[in-house]
């Protein structure tokens, strides 16, 4: 007889919210690939970009080279995650070497101040920054 653990029976809050949570990000990503083949329908192409392309993997069709739909979602989290870990580690360096080098802090600093003045920098001005670019 296979005895079961309390985990098994029993679930924390915890594992109820991150339970929430999962089916949450799965359902949103299921809606994206659901509009991206329903466009597809309307203008017959998938798209160029890693979406468009695992989703024409995931309808193609051969049988044998086809990805199901949970392997798309699978890599689509895999991609989130890892844009998230490059982007965070990015700017812990930047936050790292601009403690390090207060005299570049203070140059980007003005250099923001006088691109921006008060308000909160914006992607058309940042092309316009040379010290920071």
């Amino acid at each position: 007889m296979k005895v079961k653990k309390l985990s098994q029976i029993w679930k924390s809050t915890d594992d109820i919210e991150s339970e929430k949570l999962e089916h949450g990000i799965r359902d949103s990503i299921l809606e994206i690939i659901n509009k991206r083949e329903n466009a597809m329908t309307e203008v017959d192409n998938y798209g160029a970009d890693l979406l468009g392309l695992l989703v024409k993997a995931s309808n193609d069709a051969d049988e044998n080279k086809r990805i199901t739909v949970e392997n798309v979602v699978d890599e689509c989290k895999a991609f989130y995650i890892a844009g998230h870990e490059t982007t965070a580690t990015l700017l812990a360096w930047s936050v790292l070497l601009l403690a390090i080098h207060t005299d570049w802090q203070e140059e980007a600093r003005t250099e923001v101040l006088e691109l921006f003045g008060q308000q909160d920098p914006h992607a058309e001005g940042i092309p316009r920054m040379k010290k920071v670019h």
